[in-house]
């Protein structure tokens, strides 16, 4: 079936009388009437008859009159007066539109050439007038009975042809189009055209526009301002009159007449007229006359014009139509819009367009699941009650080719499988909370999409967000397809932890393969344990646990110390858990001691025998050994005598020197470290520890001490090293007591300079704190007393800055800035008060 916007019907036709000189001129129409000037001077008033029927109308004459020897070149009708305005002889004449009856009363208007009809808002008629050899437009004033002059306006050249919209008249020159307006006077050139006068055309198109016969065959519409907004139509030469009936443009030639789409500017449509002179809009349509016969143009139904359009594959041109405003009137809630929009996609889709298959499958707003239904393999992912209407979308036949070609074509399966991920992917990321329909169906086909293109990053990032796949529809595929790190995410997200483990476990252990995988053992072993430590207090935890330290004591006690705040295991099942993983243990144990803080006196103290027992296992690691003595300088919680009944028999001088300053017997301590150690380094390391938590007379006493010791076991050597490393530390006055008198003031220069240094230093620092603080406990008394001297009277008016009650009791407390306190704010409250009140009577 061919495409046919407009059907054409002959309304009126003459019968051929040789006698009979009768010649059509103009038409204009004013339904159910037609009113025709013919050549011949006369106008004959035509009414459409209705027939009811789905045949077309016909006219019958009504009337004629004979109104001068010239040919009537135009007719313009004022409905509002009820009078026909005739154009003959180069002058108008007022008629009755009943009985074509000449109004005598009224005067013709002379030397017009052309003339258009501009009615304006209050009801007032004017007429814009070409005058007859002159460069001239003229406005004048129609009143019922007369008429007056209103305006003159000068032009560059003779008007052949003007049309009037507002204040706006168009005006055809034998060279050139300009524009006019009729309230300022102001003139436009537009663009010479380059055409004779029958060749000339100006029209009115629609609401400030007009449509011109351009240069080089183009019909250009420009509006009031002189710009063409539209895009212009290609049009043949010979034009001979055109109109606009939206969204189509009507262009006559002498024996055809083209139908032109002013959507995207193509040629639509061609009707034989032969014998055609002229075209005249109507508000149904259009009329084409010839010498002797009226035509009628009507509009096809828009409903008829869609459905050729659809059936013959022109999808673009029905969503122009549809979007037009004739479309928009048709199709109010837009489903059909959506529809034709959607079978354009099915379109494009067919022809692997797939960037203009998304745009209208998101404008269309597909339901995806149309979509699936094309490949047999997603089809499983639709619900029973789900029922189609891709046939209506898709050609049946099409459906068939396709599936054909993917069958023997892989490489042009997989380009459609990566364009319906993508686009379900479009679909999942702008889908909102409340759009659940279709929701499992897109996610189970996205895994399912995933699997066949290989698209691991995908799948996993599909399975590690929140999705609704379904787990009976997708375990069979992953299982399949050898995807068991995906399945285990897949029963990750549906609650079932130890599954997921268990595949993952299998994984790790061999039992299954995955080449989709690219975690090594180690990686995969870190996941399962961040997955475990993720588990609350289950029985899947407890079951679970013991693979993973079997795996790596190290990153399976992770399980327990790399868990959310939230979710804590009680630390005496874990640790019976981890009775037969030693490394574990002592990890969990710093974990409790270190980061949760314990202060469980079995726990410091089990862990301190951890560390003894790693230092006498291997003696070379100083990392055990720092550990140890780490926990033995800051832990408070241990059992003392029970890590030194255990370090007694051993060679950790340093660590029983520790627990022994622990009891409070440094003497013996430092003691221990000068006999045992190899050299004073470790005495004097044991003295500078104690200085971090302990004042400095405390510090000094221990120095002393530990200069008696060197002294006693004769260790001169050290005792000088002693005295020239930490002269800061020691008291001249009193290391000179045990200092044998013999050694020479030169031997000892180097520390009594020190020692003297520090000891001034000492006393002017003490001097310089003594006055600092004078000078701020003087600031306080100052201002204490100007507090103090100011007289409040509290009337009850004053309010309380913290509680907003009013102060009424002697007894206050004057904020720095002023404000008043009750005591009782003043001590809840964070503001630092400058002084307490004195006591006034309220």
């Amino acid at each position: 079936m061919a495409f046919s916007a407009f059907s054409s019907s002959c309304v009126y036709e003459r019968t051929f009388d040789p006698k009979d000189k009768f010649s059509i001129q103009c038409v204009e129409s004013h339904l159910p009437n037609i009113y025709v000037g013919t050549k011949q001077g006369s106008i004959h008033d035509l009414i459409l008859l209705q027939t009811g029927s789905s045949s077309p109308s016909r006219a019958k004459e009504r009337l004629a009159r004979k109104l001068s020897s010239s040919a009537v070149s135009r007719i313009r009708l004022v409905p509002v007066y009820d009078r026909i305005l005739a154009l003959s002889n180069r002058s108008i004449t007022a008629l009755d539109m009943s009985s074509l009856e000449i109004n005598q009363s009224f005067k013709k208007i002379p030397n017009v050439s052309q003339f258009e009809v501009r009615q304006q808002r209050d009801g007032r008629v004017e007429l814009v007038l070409c005058c007859g050899n002159k460069k001239q437009l003229r406005v004048i004033v129609v009143q019922l009975d007369r008429w007056t002059i209103l305006k003159e306006f000068s032009l560059v050249g003779e008007p052949l042809e003007l049309a009037v919209q507002g204040a706006c008249v168009c005006v055809g020159t034998s060279e050139q189009y300009l524009l006019c307006d009729v309230d300022t006077g102001q003139r436009e050139a537009l663009f010479y055209h380059g055409h004779n006068s029958q060749q000339l055309l100006v029209r009115s198109s629609g609401p400030g526009e007009f449509l011109l016969n351009g240069p080089g065959g183009l019909g250009l519409f420009v509006n009031v301002w002189g710009v063409c907004q539209r895009a212009p139509l290609q049009w043949p030469a010979g034009v001979l009159a055109a109109c606009v009936c939206p969204p189509y443009a009507l262009c006559l030639q002498g024996h055809e007449l083209l139908l032109y789409s002013l959507l995207d500017q193509q040629c639509k449509q061609r009707l034989s007229v032969t014998g055609a002179l002229g075209l005249t809009p109507t508000p149904d349509g259009a009329l084409v006359f010839t010498d002797r016969a009226v035509l009628s143009l009507r509009p096809v139904p828009l409903e008829h014009q869609l459905q050729v359009l659809l059936q013959q594959d022109q999808l673009h041109e029905a969503l122009l139509l549809l979007e037009s405003e004739h479309g928009a009137r048709l199709d109010p809630h837009g489903d059909l819009l959506r529809n034709v929009t959607c079978r354009a996609g099915f379109h494009h889709f067919y022809q692997e367009s797939f960037e203009e298959a998304t745009h209208l499958f998101t404008k269309g707003e597909l339901d995806p699941r149309e979509l699936l239904c094309l490949f047999p393999g997603l089809q499983s992912t639709l619900p029973a009650d789900f029922h189609p209407h891709t046939d209506l979308l898709l050609p049946q036949s099409r459906a068939q080719e396709l599936r054909g070609r993917w069958s023997r074509e892989p490489d042009t399966l997989q380009r459609h499988l990566g364009f319906v991920s993508s686009f379900l992917g479009a679909v999942r990321t702008r889908r909102s909370a409340e759009q659940e329909q279709g929701q499992e169906q897109v996610d189970c086909a996205l895994l399912w999409l995933h699997v066949h293109t290989a698209n691991t990053e995908a799948l996993l990032q599909l399975l590690a967000r929140p999705h609704a796949c379904a787990l009976q529809t997708c375990e069979p595929v992953l299982i399949q397809h050898h995807r068991f790190f995906a399945l285990g995410m897949l029963f990750e997200s549906q609650g079932k932890h130890q599954e997921a483990i268990q595949s993952w476990v299998k994984l790790a252990e061999g039992q299954h393969t995955d080449p989709s995988c690219a975690l090594s053992c180690s990686e995969l072993l870190q996941h399962i344990v961040s997955r475990l430590g993720q588990l609350e207090d289950t029985e899947d935890l407890w079951t679970l646990a013991p693979w993973a330290l079997h795996q790596d004591q190290e990153t399976g006690v992770q399980i327990f110390t790399k868990r959310a705040a939230q979710t804590p295991l009680p630390p005496e099942r874990v640790l019976a858990l981890l009775q037969t993983y030693p490394q574990a243990r002592i990890n969990y144990l710093e974990f409790l001691t270190h980061n949760m803080s314990s202060k469980d006196s079995g726990h410091h103290t089990e862990l301190a025998l951890a560390y003894v027992s790693q230092c006498l296992q291997n003696q070379q690691d100083p990392a055990s050994r720092g550990k140890l003595q780490l926990l033995l300088w800051e832990s408070d919680c241990y059992h003392v005598s029970s890590v030194y009944e255990r370090v007694v028999p051993t060679t950790l001088y340093m660590e029983r020197a520790i627990l022994l300053g622990r009891t409070g017997d440094h003497r013996g301590a430092l003691k221990l470290l000068v006999e045992a150690g190899p050299d004073t380094a470790a005495a004097e390391e044991y003295c500078s520890r104690l200085s971090v938590h302990q004042g400095l007379q405390s510090t000094q006493s221990h120095m002393l001490e530990l200069l008696h010791i060197y002294m006693s076991e004769g260790c001169s050597p050290a005792v000088l090293g002693l005295l020239k490393k930490y002269p800061h530390l020691l008291s001249g006055q009193r290391a000179l007591h045990v200092l044998p008198e013999s050694w020479s003031v030169q031997l000892l220069s180097d520390f009594l300079v020190g020692s003297t240094r520090e000891a001034f230093h000492r006393s002017r620092m003490k001097t310089v704190e003594e006055a600092l603080e004078r000078a701020r406990l003087h600031r306080h008394k100052a201002q204490w007393i100007q507090a103090s001297s100011a007289v409040l009277r509290l009337d009850g008016r004053q309010a309380c800055e913290e509680c907003g009650k009013p102060v009424t009791r002697p007894g206050f407390v004057l904020t720095p800035p002023g404000g008043l306190l009750h005591l009782d704010c003043a001590n809840d409250c964070a503001t630092a008060p400058t002084s307490q009140g004195p006591e006034l009577q309220a």
